[in-house]
Order: structure tokens, then sequence, then C-alpha cells
């Protein structure tokens, strides 16, 4: 096999500096029977971003650093962030390796405030309508696994072109008002070609205010501690209170965390408007305050669900460790509440882990202790301990008021520590005229199942507004049951926790086979956890619930005749093992029908 264009780095990929670096490693892929992937900040799971794994590894999970051993080539664009303004109405063009915001986890040191893309265009007076929960995603990576923020009212519309190479090496621009491949290409999955550049078309920066409010799950008041809840979560709508599918249609951006376990029992609802862009009294979102108290906050939660999901002596003290270790060297680098300095802060920090380990040795030594504590331990992070003055007024109560750049807050988890706080997920889908029935049956499965179906985590609850974006999990022609948009659970997973929770009888199947005998239709997010069993159903099910999933196959084996985007992972998924091309059969039969 001759050398690659380029070299391969120490690291394991490959870093073109240019579109003509890009063009000349797919053509030597292509000629020697090779896969091309590219890797943006990794929060997908493995499988679905880099090249095939090699004797299972690496793990399937996001955040993963390391690509694949072997000849395949993996990209990473962290020397291709740069930002092109075209003219004074906000007209952009943006490489693909730029983020939307700090990666505060970018292996490559690249990523920083001032290139990322959205700091950027902040700078210039210019936004985009909507972001996600974190904008620490490339602006490809964002939106080739369909990404969304929490809105029906606004999408992540602002696009209007992608530069791309396709499975021969030929580069084009492909353009929304010209190209039927446009909305192909918006939900590409890295399958169509590699992206090289998109071209933006923004808005004008504006604010947003809002609130975030702690509640119980039921309509009448039953804890004095908490608020009544201000949704009649599942129920038609009463008393002035709207049903969830109301809330979600009617509030410009929103996000209800909620808590089912027996005990708790609690909805954490977020809401917020646009208002004029403002640089006064700006008082940011922050799910964990950047301070000493904050990440404290934080260091305990997480030290709760290590001991929650694991039973292991042995790897609970394993964890601890590791995440003292984060917690520490967090607190190093902020500002503190009761530690003025740096070093006080960092003494603070060990003392406080080392504690904290302690207490929780002895609890998980108790078998099912941390359980029974968990009703009383999980209510202390709730927003009713976090009474704030929103400046400007002398209003202090127990709401968390709000009122900052958008792209500062509208992403609600920017601040929370992914290593602390490891947060895997499968994302669910559903016709937003659902919503009440899909609230029902889901209470009905925690109320009847307890803790083997709630676990002992969250559930996130999100809107996205309908799609044109053929495998979209919003996709709508503007006739079917999606053309309201969706309702969207987001299944929480700690990553610590033993195993995978995807596979054939695993923790999530229950979600999607409750949904499925009750007849509620849903669609998967591409690029977080989907069914690792049945591969062949699971494929069918794809089909016959993507209008545009043949129309979509079709154009992909026209720019990509020789695979060297479709990887086996891919393949099974979208095809099924007995429609794979001959160079997957030979995989492991795990990475075929089980993540592991």
């Amino acid at each position: 096999m001759p050398n690659p264009p380029i070299p391969k780095a120490p690291d394991g990929y490959y870093h073109p500096e240019t579109e003509l670096d890009v063009i000349a490693l797919v053509q030597y892929a292509a000629a020697n029977g090779l896969t091309v992937r590219v890797r943006g900040a990794t929060h997908s799971v493995a499988w679905s971003i880099y090249t095939d794994p090699v004797d299972q590894l690496p793990l399937n999970q996001t955040l993963v650093v390391k690509p694949p051993a072997g000849n395949n080539i993996n990209i990473v664009f962290d020397k291709m962030m740069a930002v092109e303004w075209l003219n004074d109405t906000g007209l952009v063009e943006v490489e693909a390796g730029c983020h939307l915001g700090k990666n505060p986890y970018d292996p490559f040191n690249a990523s920083t405030l001032e290139n990322s893309f959205l700091y950027q265009a902040f700078l210039e007076g210019w936004g985009v309508d909507i972001v996600g929960g974190i904008t620490h995603q490339t602006v490809s990576g964002f939106t080739g696994t369909g990404s969304a923020g929490g809105s029906i009212m606004y999408g992540y519309n602002n696009i209007t072109a992608f530069r791309v190479v396709d499975g021969a090496g030929n580069a084009s621009w492909i353009e929304r008002d010209t190209d039927p491949e446009f909305d192909a290409m918006l939900t590409s999955l890295g399958l169509l070609g590699v992206i090289t550049k998109m071209r933006f078309q923004l808005i004008p920066m504006y604010n947003i205010r809002g609130t975030q409010v702690t509640s119980t799950t039921e309509f009448e008041e039953t804890d004095p501690k908490y608020i009544q809840c201000p949704i009649d979560l599942f129920g038609p709508g009463r008393d002035g209170r709207p049903s969830m599918q109301q809330f979600l249609t009617d509030q410009p951006y929103s996000r209800m965390t909620w808590w089912p376990q027996k005990g708790v029992e609690r909805v954490q609802i977020w809401r917020a408007e646009r208002v004029e862009r403002s640089d006064q009294d700006l008082v940011p979102y922050e799910e964990f305050t950047q301070d000493f108290v904050g990440q404290t906050e934080a260091f305990f939660a997480a030290v709760i669900f290590v001991l929650a999901g694991n039973t292991s002596l042995p790897i609970i003290f394993s964890l601890l460790k590791q995440k003292a270790n984060r917690y520490i060297e967090n607190v190093k680098t902020l500002g503190g509440k009761g530690a003025p300095n740096k070093p006080g802060r960092a003494l603070g920090a060990v003392a406080v882990s080392g504690i904290g380990i302690l207490i929780a040795s002895v609890v998980g030594a108790i078998p099912g202790l941390i359980h029974k504590l968990y009703p009383t331990l999980l209510p202390l992070f709730d927003a009713k301990t976090k009474k704030t003055i929103l400046k400007g007024t002398n209003k202090k109560d127990n709401v968390l008021h709000f009122h900052d750049w958008y792209w500062r807050s509208l992403c609600m988890d920017n601040t929370a520590d992914d290593v602390l706080l490891c947060t895997e997920f499968c994302e669910i889908w559903v016709p937003i005229q659902y919503s009440e029935q899909a609230m029902n049956v889901m209470q009905n499965m925690f109320t009847t199942k307890g803790a083997e179906a709630i676990g002992w985590y969250a559930q996130e609850v999100y809107a996205a507004q309908a799609s044109t974006a053929w495998l979209n999990p919003s996709y709508s022609d503007g006739t079917d049951e999606y053309k309201g948009g969706v309702i969207r659970f987001d299944v929480y997973w700690y990553r610590d926790n033993p195993g995978y929770p995807n596979g054939e009888g695993e923790f999530f199947q229950q979600y999607w086979d409750t949904l499925r005998a009750a007849g509620i239709p849903f669609r998967h997010h591409w690029g977080k956890y989907i069914p690792a069993y049945d591969l062949d159903g699971w494929a069918q099910y794809y089909r016959e619930n993507l209008p545009k999933f043949d129309d979509f196959m079709a154009l992909r084996q026209q720019r990509d005749p020789k695979n060297v985007f479709f990887t086996c992972y891919w393949q099974s998924r979208l095809l099924g093992p007995a429609a794979m091309a001959k160079n997957c059969l030979a995989e492991p039969a795990a990475a075929i029908g089980r993540d592991s």
C-alpha cells in the first residue's frame, strides 16, 4: 500500500490543513479500499463517529479521544477552523472544524472562546436562531447528526450551503436555494461526503431572559418547599396551566428535567424568551456555578451517581478517586466562595473530596443504603436552594432568574462538567400531539416497574421544530404527523455505570418497547445510543418511519459508490446485517450486533 498523501500524526489522526489535503485523503482511501471519517467534539457515541472499531476498541461511548487502530483514515479539523465574513449582512463561511463555542474537552488544545463561531459572530453583532444544550460541538458535527435545541418556534435554520468532498474526491457547494440534495445534507451522518465549509445567514444578535423553577410532578401543591407545578404534566391543561404540549409549543425556548423516582418526583422547568441585545445587568444561567460552591455541588452529585449505579467497592473507590481528582483540578482554575485564593481553593477541594470519599465508602459498603437515601439527597441540588436576586429588581424567591447573551446561557448544560457528570443517553423524538399520551405511558411504566424503569438519573424533555432534513428525526413534508414538531425524551445513563444500555434486554429497550406497544410513533437521534439488537428489524423500522430514507440511501450510493464513508457500524444500523456490503461481513459479531 502506498504512503498516504499527508502523514498520520502520532495521535492516530490525520490533520489536514486545506481542502486539497482532504481531497487527497479521500482519493487515497478510495484507491486502497479504506474508510474515512471525521471527528468533531465526540459528543456522539464513538462508533457513529470513527472508522470501525478494532478488537472492539474504542468503547462505544461519547468523548472518546483515541481513534481506532489500523489503516483507515480518521480526520480531525483542528487546523481548519477559519471564519470568513462575506458581507456586512451576516453572511459568513465557516470551516468545518470551528466549534460553536469553546470546547473544554478538546484534546488538541485548538478550541478557544475567541476562535469559536458564536463568539466571533457575537462580536460582529450576529447570532443563530438556536443552540443545543451545549456549544462544544463543531459546526459540522452539530448539524450532521440532526441535533437540535429546545424550541418549536426556532430551528437551526441559518445554514445556506455546504462545501462537500464526495467519495470520489470531488468538491462542490451544495446550496439551499438551488440544490435538491441540500435537505439530505442537513442530517448526513457523514455518509454523503466530508464537509469542509458551511455558509450561514445569521440574524441580529439577541439576549434571552428566563427562569428556572423546581416543583413536584403533581398538579396540586403537595410540598411547601416547592412551588406548584406550572404545567399539567399528564393532562390536557386546566386552571390556567398548560398541558405539556401547549407549554412546549408556546415557549420560545424550554427544557424540563424530570426526576420520577419514588420520594423524589420533581421536575425542573427552564424557560426563556428573546429580548433585545444588552450588555447591562447580565445574570448568566449556570447549571453549576463556576466557583468553589458550584463545583463542590457537582462533585457530590457525581458521588451520588457513582454509588447509585455501582455495587463493586473497588470500582466505586476507583471512580471516586477519579471524580475527586477532576474536582480538585476544576477548583484550582475557578473563583471561589469561602476560599479566596488558588492555594486555599485547592486545599479546600482536597479536604472536601477526602471527606466525600470517606463518607461515600461507608455508604457504598452497605448494600442498598444509597437508594434509600436517594430521595433525601437528590433535592439538595434543586433550584430551591439557589435563591437569587435578579439585577435591577428587589425580587428574591425560589425562582432562578437569568438574563444573558443567548450564546452563553441558551446552552444550559455548558457548565456541567462531563467528567464529573458523565451523561450518556438515548434521545426519543415523538410527534408533539402525542405528548400527553407519551407522558402518561412513561409515568405508568415508572409507577409499575419502579427503579428498574427509572434508574437513578433523570429524564430530560425538550421540543424541536419540524425539519425538512431527510434523515432528521423530526422530518416532515408539512402534511404528516410530525408537521407540528416533536417532544423529545432524553433518557439519561451515567457513563460510569457497568455495561451498555442499548443492547437486548438492557435499560433503554423498555422505553422503545413501551412506546411501540402503545402505538406511539418515534424516531432516534442518530448520534446517541440507538438499538444494538435486532438490527434487521430496526433497519426496517427506520425505512418505514422516515419517508425519505430510500432517497437518502440512493443518494449516498451515488455520492459514495466505494463506501468510503459507509462504515460497518452504519451499514449494520441502516441496512441490517443481512444487507451489509461484503467488505463488512468479516467484522466481529459483537461489532455488528451489540455495542460492547
